[in-house]
């Protein structure tokens, strides 16, 4: 990736690292991301929870052999001490009455939202200054249910991956889609960015409203609505290590009310986007991030996209 794109570290923002249902009470969930070994965990009141996977002693896997979570602690397999759940500072050393001052582990703000569990990384140290945004609930006059899924592991240049979604060339060209798709209106939001896309009348879906959500460059809430139709996606995107992430796409239907009409209406374009998702994968798993892209007329508002995405880039 350093032929590919240079850019130092992790974006800073909001991270889905986990599925809300695969953290349980009193279990450790191990995970590895941002080159990292990281855990999910909950606390006595089972609010969710990430750290540093390695006690802070030597540098043990606190998931590892018998480590376990008891009675709010995470005990360590090795020594056996004693973290809360809660604080991540060390409450016990069973040879011990003296815990060293500083005995604590790293531990990440962490959110449960729209399902998930997100952490917040920022290589500077600071605290969340937004809260991401599913689309879910700014229209729940509907009823949305959960239809497909689709995780997929990506090598683009990370800072590149929505990008994409701003380079309207791409989806005539790529896709086949019938015209040129147009942005209608971008605005900076408390979460980030919305985007507002004009209507379409396009053979399959005509849409009469199609908006995008940035939260931050990690996670992006898309919504599609036509008449008696509507789909939304929810996309996260969280590194790996510096060469690769994972992407994770949830789609919804709006309820017509007959399974058969959602799954006629359901089936249709969660094809569309899954063949999308694999074509564009195609081509940006192979690309370079171009500090100076060469722009012509009816390429979109990348730039506009690339200023809002440097505000959440390490210099």
């Amino acid at each position: 990736m350093a032929t590919r794109d240079d850019t130092p570290g992790f974006a800073r923002g909001w991270y889905v690292v986990a599925e809300g249902a695969d953290v349980t009470a009193d279990t450790m969930l191990p995970l590895a991301y941002f080159g990292e070994q990281l855990i999910a965990y909950r606390d006595e009141d089972g609010a969710a929870h990430v750290s540093d996977a390695f006690c802070p002693h030597l540098g043990a896997h606190f998931a590892s052999f018998d480590g376990q979570i008891d009675k709010g602690d995470i005990v360590c397999p090795f020594h056996k001490w004693r973290f809360s759940t809660k604080t991540g500072k060390c409450t016990a050393i069973p040879y011990t009455k003296v815990i060293p001052p500083q005995a604590a582990l790293t531990t990440y703000h962490t959110r449960e939202f729209a399902g998930t569990v997100m952490m917040w990384w920022d290589p500077a140290g600071g605290a969340p200054d937004y809260e991401p945004s599913d689309l879910r609930e700014t229209f729940a006059d509907r009823t949305w249910i959960p239809y497909a899924e689709k995780l997929k592991e990506g090598r683009a240049p990370f800072r590149d991956l929505f990008e994409n979604l701003f380079d309207t060339a791409h989806i005539e060209q790529l896709h086949k889609s019938v015209g040129l798709p147009q942005i209608d209106a971008v605005t900076r939001t408390a979460w980030g960015m919305q985007v507002d896309y004009a209507p379409s009348d396009e053979q399959m879906f005509p849409i009469k409203h199609m908006q995008f959500n940035f939260s931050g460059i990690s996670f992006v809430s898309h919504v599609v609505l036509g008449e008696g139709f509507g789909f939304i996606q929810n996309v996260s995107a969280t590194p790996i290590d510096k060469e690769r992430f994972q992407l994770h796409v949830r789609m919804y239907i709006s309820d017509t009310g007959s399974k058969e009409m959602n799954d006629m209406i359901g089936g249709a374009f969660v094809q569309r986007v899954l063949d999308e998702i694999d074509q564009d994968f195609e081509v940006l798993n192979f690309k370079k991030h171009l500090k100076r892209p060469l722009i012509c007329a009816g390429d979109g508002p990348i730039m506009r996209y690339r200023d809002y995405a440097s505000e959440f880039l390490p210099a």
